[in-house]
């Protein structure tokens, strides 16, 4: 069956961290806010070849960007499209908080629980959303296992081959990040029993590279400082940019795709939902 494909207007809002993968070297699974329609929704982008793509390409959280998409029908996700990245052109950048806000107002307010509870009746619930927090207990911390040894021969063989794009291929390997982190927290469900979410934001991944010349216990410090006291500090209306799995059997589970966290008086400016 041929696709159609169509045009799109996309605030990307977060960019998870790069995997490896066999047919394009490592990839990247986007998702953002559609810009494009009479209210705002949800849309997953993947793959694409971030690392990969030309440097005028290579967007940034709160970029919005244009492209054509086409709907990926093997992922039952409703809100999953595969894009042409050589249509793809940055056109704006959303900043302050408050042209964010403005651009997400429209969405449905949710948590983590009623997202999970739509997922176990109907794998084409939805997939993507902005979490209310009650409140956050603390970050979890286990060492990654690092890449398998097929995953190692794939970002081998990366640097050895020809790029697919005009630019050539990035200058190093891929590493994988030290450690893995998730957030302990309960959501804003009244009979919320509290969950675990695994952050899968590649710029968590971005500051251990940045802070690789620290021991484990003082990049674990660097990292609640940032994700917990700065994102969670007094006077900001936290949320989670949550998402699931494509696997049918993992669609309850729900990871952290990011972090939302403006300024309350922003937000009570300019009200969310």
């Amino acid at each position: 069956m041929r696709v159609i494909a169509e045009k799109a207007r996309v605030l990307i809002t977060v960019k998870t961290t790069p995997q490896p993968s066999k047919k394009y070297k490592d990839i990247v699974c986007t998702a953002g806010v559609r810009l494009d329609g009479d209210r705002a929704t949800w849309v997953r982008l993947y793959p694409i070849p971030f690392r990969y793509l030309d440097t005028d390409l290579q967007f940034k959280k709160y970029d919005v960007i244009e492209l054509e998409i086409r709907r990926r029908f093997e992922d039952s996700r409703t809100e999953s499209f595969a894009p042409d990245w050589e249509s793809m052109k940055r056109v704006d950048h959303y900043d302050p908080w408050a042209r964010r806000i403005d651009a997400m107002r429209t969405l449905s307010e949710t948590n983590t629980c009623s997202l999970r509870r739509a997922a176990k009746l109907d794998h084409a619930a939805p997939s993507l959303g902005l979490g209310g927090v009650a409140d956050v207990d603390k970050l979890e911390f286990e060492r990654h296992p690092g890449w398998s040894d097929s995953q190692k021969a794939i970002l081998n063989r990366a640097l050895e081959e020809v790029d697919l794009f005009d630019d050539g291929a990035p200058a190093r390997k891929l590493d994988s990040p030290l450690l893995n982190v998730s957030y302990r927290y309960r959501c804003t469900d009244a009979k919320c029993p509290g969950h675990r979410g695994q952050i899968l934001d590649w710029e968590l991944t971005a500051l251990q590279h940045k802070m690789k010349g620290l021991n484990e216990a003082e990049l674990r410090k660097k990292i609640e400082a940032k994700y917990l006291d700065q994102m969670f500090a007094r006077g900001r209306d936290t949320k989670l940019f949550l998402g699931n799995f494509e696997a049918p059997i993992k669609r309850q589970i729900f990871s952290v795709l990011g972090v939302w966290w403006p300024r309350e008086a922003e937000v009570e400016a300019l009200p969310l939902f």
